[in-house]
């Protein structure tokens, strides 16, 4: 135990590494500020759309008047009372959008949720007809289905949405669409969400590949108990050969001093959104829905004719709270498996660079290019292992958490064993 205290001091006494954590930590911080800045600037846009709107009704009302009055002096009274009609909608039209706009003010999302769902009325009406698109092209029939059920969510709990470049229905983009060219910018556009609240802000950082980037980091930073001591400048190891210490014990000190620290790195990391929302917009809800696709089956006649059917394939949600909980517990297996993968490279090669270089290639390449089952880089991209995204799209329903979580763990002790024995039998602290 005493030889463990050594080595995690040792880590302490690094300055480089506090330099590298507070980097880390500022860069963090600095993004949230930059999102939650981003995530006003659409909300405003969106304030100054519905003014616009409702300024343009109310002058074409005004017009229309004029001409309803011009119609009525040269005795057309049925050209009156067409002007009369267009008048009296351009005025509810701007009523409309000057009542929105206090509602986007105010941030009022009950009320706009309820319009929401007024304008997928049709569709909730006839699932099975559906006029909705963008430009020319149609939105999926999954899509609209999803959304749909995600704003009820919203509306039963009462749950903040996030905010999107839209003043229309903020639909939830799915694997289902198709969109192409201009069409597919715009979808992108008026569908990508921005969360201001902190649970919000780490489901997006998610996303994003936080976990493996930040676990990463944690690595290199901590993982180098062997590979820094072992160099022609740095003889760390050769002090303990002058010792009366067993290899089995020192391999323990170094390996779970530097685990420990990576963990709690990690966590310190995860954590960081949460606590600096508290001081700008909060953390939000827990009850935030996060679609889940059941996918669809694969074809019998062969992988060639597998196809997503935006009509009958399935899908569920589940709370954000759930999707945390599977987050947390896979982050410390995520962790295990990736500084146990370490560990054993730094037996190796001594240089820390190359070592996180390689380490890296491998767990993106591993992760874009080889989508399997077991393969253990697949499940590096939690939210899509979560949201049964790549299982859908691989039309392979073995690609699940569970799978994901018992393959890294195996894998990792069978790499902390293989890594022992070579630190126990092969390798010379002299």
């Amino acid at each position: 135990m005493n030889t463990f205290r050594f080595e995690c001091k040792k880590i302490r006494k690094k300055k480089t590494t506090w330099l590298a954590f507070f980097i880390t930590l500022i860069g963090i911080i600095g993004f949230y500020l930059f999102h939650l800045s981003a995530a006003e600037n659409v909300r405003q846009q969106n304030i100054a759309w519905k003014d616009y709107l409702s300024q343009m009704f109310a002058s074409n009302a005004e017009t229309a008047a004029l001409d309803k009055k011009k119609a009525e002096e040269a005795g057309d009274m049925e050209k009156a009372e067409e002007f009369h009609n267009m008048m009296v909608s351009f005025q509810k039209s701007s009523e409309n959008a000057k009542q929105d706009k206090e509602y986007f003010a105010n941030e009022d999302w009950a009320h706009l949720i309820e319009r929401e769902l007024r304008n997928l009325e049709a569709f909730k009406e006839d699932p099975n007809i559906s006029s909705y698109a963008i430009e020319d092209q149609l939105i999926s029939v999954f899509t609209l289905r999803a959304t749909l059920e995600e704003r009820q969510r919203l509306q039963k709990y009462g749950i903040a949405p996030f905010i999107q470049n839209t003043t229309g229905t903020n639909y939830l983009p799915t694997i289902y669409d198709d969109f192409s060219g201009i069409t597919l910018e715009e979808w992108e556009k008026m569908t990508k969400r921005y969360g201001r609240f902190g649970f919000y802000f780490l489901y997006q950082l998610i996303q994003l590949f936080f976990l493996p980037i930040i676990v990463l980091i944690g690595v290199f930073l901590f993982g180098n108990g062997i590979s820094s001591e072992a160099g022609k400048k740095k003889k760390g190891l050769h002090f303990y050969a002058t010792l009366p210490f067993s290899k089995e014990r020192l391999f323990f000190a170094k390996y779970a001093s530097g685990l420990l620290y990576t963990l709690g790195f990690t966590f310190i990391m995860i954590l960081t959104p949460l606590v600096i929302s508290l001081f700008f917009k909060g953390l939000g809800s827990l009850k935030y829905p996060v679609l889940v696709y059941d996918g669809s089956e694969p074809n019998p006649y062969g992988s060639q004719y597998n196809a997503l059917d935006p009509e009958k394939d399935t899908f569920h949600f589940i709370e954000l709270q759930d999707y945390f909980l599977k987050v947390l517990f896979f982050s410390i297996i995520l962790v295990i498996f990736l500084y146990s993968f370490y560990f054993l490279l730094s037996l190796f090669i001594k240089n820390p660079g190359i070592n996180i270089i390689l380490l890296g290639s491998m767990t993106f390449v591993g992760m874009k290019f080889f989508p399997k089952a077991y393969n253990p880089f697949t499940y590096m991209d939690i939210h899509k292992i979560i949201t049964r995204e790549i299982a859908t799209i691989q039309f392979n329903p073995s690609i699940e958490y569970q799978t994901g979580i018992i393959l890294l763990f195996v894998i990792s002790l069978i790499i902390t064993f293989i890594s022992y024995w070579l630190f126990t039998h092969r390798m010379r602290l002299s």
